[in-house]
């Protein structure tokens, strides 16, 4: 459910509680009005919504509009809906100018709200005139024994659940890989992180970069693999274990954030030809290698995307996040967008990230 931080700029007159529409009913009808009432989920206001409220209005004096709760929109829909909470399917119907009274009920069963309300019409769409379903006969029976009358709006009807249906299905959405340096990218650099035992407290996130990744989560729901070269690890300086560590650390860290990392890949070897250059160097000789997978190259991606079942050209864009040439590098052998991170504040990296997006 979309959420809003406050509910307070979506006040409505209009919106009562459900104890002050049974009395204002009731003082309507002994003044000779006659009563109409909608009931509903409403949960993405759509034109068919809106010409069944016209529709209604016209065949009574006062137009009721009853909002079913989140909790049992809930129950009847399943896992991701309502789409709105009650409050704000509350303030979009009171908005429309043939609704008189909008309230939320807070009910399993339309016919709950029938028998307290009793309005002088129950009205539904014109879906409904021939259906035999449990619902709708309860509430032909609701209304009867409360004396009052079921009628139908005669417009073209539209399903919430097909539009988001449509949505998912028609509504193009761009498959976005983001590859992320780790050292300098994600965290504050600290040459060789993890030669310090007591690691966690050199951990800094670079807010700027963590800033882009939560905005891309919430907008884009992209893939996050992080990709880092280790050599501390051929140094002698860290354990392997020590790096799964604080990816592990990191990966708590982020997660807090709402951030989301998928796949972690990281590479302890150093190529033989560096390693016999630099002789000062005592070099673990299990972690020399005639040809690494170290950025540039492409290796640890490919690894990641197999681990997650997934192939390059699966995505519309591919952004390397880095602050290193090696970065850039990998972003050209991807034939990816690239950003800079370096010495960027937020503002700039939100820039070059959404230009990315449109030009990717």
């Amino acid at each position: 459910m979309i959420d809003i931080e406050s509910m307070e700029p979506f006040i409505s007159k209009k919106i009562i509680p459900s104890m002050e529409a049974e009395k204002l009913v009731s003082d309507l009808k002994e003044k000779g009005e006659k009563i109409g009432l909608c009931h509903g989920g409403f949960d993405l206001l759509h034109p068919g919504h809106i010409k069944h409220f016209e529709s209604a209005k016209s065949l009574c004096d006062v137009l009721f509009v009853s909002v079913t709760s989140d909790k049992f929109v809930s129950e009847r829909k399943g896992s991701g809906r309502p789409i709105f909470n009650d409050t704000l399917r509350a303030f979009s119907i009171a908005s429309l100018e043939f609704v008189d009274y909008v309230f939320i009920s807070n009910f399993r069963r339309s016919t709950e709200v029938i028998y307290r309300l009793k309005p002088s019409f129950y009205i539904k769409g014109p879906d409904f005139v021939r259906k035999t379903t449990p619902g709708i006969v309860a509430e032909r029976k609701a209304v009867d024994e409360i004396g009052g009358e079921i009628k139908y709006t005669s417009d073209i009807t539209l399903s919430t659940t097909k539009i988001i249906k449509y949505i998912i299905e028609n509504v193009r959405n761009d498959k976005v890989l983001l590859i992320i340096d780790r050292d300098g990218t994600l965290i504050e650099d600290t040459k060789f992180l993890g030669k310090d035992d007591n690691w966690k407290k050199n951990i800094q996130l670079n807010r700027n970069v963590v800033g882009v990744l939560s905005f891309a989560q919430t907008k884009l729901n992209p893939v996050n693999m992080v990709i880092t070269n280790q050599a501390g690890v051929a140094r002698g300086y860290f354990s392997c274990k020590c790096v799964e560590d604080i990816n592990s650390y990191l990966n708590s860290l982020l997660e807090e954030n709402h951030i989301k990392i998928n796949n972690w890949q990281y590479c302890p070897d150093v190529d033989e030809e560096y390693a016999n250059k630099k002789t000062e160097i005592k070099f673990k000789k299990e972690f020399i290698r005639k040809k690494t997978k170290r950025k540039p190259h492409v290796d640890m991606v490919l690894d990641g995307l197999k681990e997650l079942n997934m192939k390059l050209d699966h995505f519309d864009k591919v952004v390397v996040l880095g602050d290193r040439h090696e970065d850039e590098e990998l972003a050209k052998k991807l034939d990816a967008g690239y950003i800079d991170v370096k010495e960027k504040n937020y503002d700039e990296l939100m820039r070059e990230f959404e230009s990315k997006m449109k030009n990717s």
